[in-house]
């Protein structure tokens, strides 16, 4: 079973079985999948940067996908040529910055030995920022945005724990694992301001 992250010296250390790990780095996965560039990066920042800068298409488009847009919201809300604008110049930089990370949350729990979690702080970081992009997907597939959405599905699930009502056993999973990473999350981030 998980035990919070805590700050030794310049690690974050905390406890989880192989079990919870695997989920994790699972989740952390189809994440970076999702979020990763159409477009291969050549590994060099500045052709990264200007590269879709001469080509025939080079406007994408908002995301059709609402927890997609989620993660790449638009620049501007009232103003939709400025938005395409900024999201033609910034969008395949963010997504390789975003999968990147997510690559290296992913990297760090691969490489850890159950129960123990043993993370740099740069490692720390990554995975921190990596639940927030994980947790943001989740929630907007669960209808998640104020806090009485939170009170409505937690109430849905203890009267389906009790067997006062059904609830569909695929939003419940998503339920447990999106409070587990709230929770994950949590102790990452207060172990970094330790």
């Amino acid at each position: 079973m998980a035990k919070a992250f805590h700050r030794e010296g310049q690690r974050v250390v905390g406890r989880m079985d192989a079990e919870e790990i695997l989920v994790v780095v699972h989740l952390l996965t189809l994440t970076r999948d999702f979020v990763a560039p159409e477009r291969e990066g050549t590994g060099d920042p500045f052709l990264d940067l200007i590269a879709g800068l001469g080509e025939s298409d080079p406007d994408p488009t908002e995301p059709s996908d609402p927890a997609l847009r989620r993660l790449l919201p638009p620049a501007h809300r009232t103003d939709t040529d400025q938005a395409a604008e900024f999201r033609r110049l910034t969008e395949h930089n963010l997504r390789s910055r975003k999968a990147a990370n997510l690559a290296t949350a992913i990297a760090a729990l691969d490489a850890a030995a159950p129960p123990k979690v043993d993370l740099d702080l740069d490692q720390a970081r990554a995975l921190s920022v990596a639940l927030t992009d994980v947790r943001l997907i989740l929630g907007e597939r669960l209808g998640l945005r104020t806090d009485e959405d939170s009170d409505r599905l937690h109430t849905a699930l203890e009267r389906a724990l009790s067997g006062e009502e059904d609830l569909d056993p695929a939003v419940a999973q998503q339920m447990a694992y999106y409070d587990f990473l709230t929770w994950l999350q949590e102790t990452v981030t207060l172990a970094l301001m330790d």
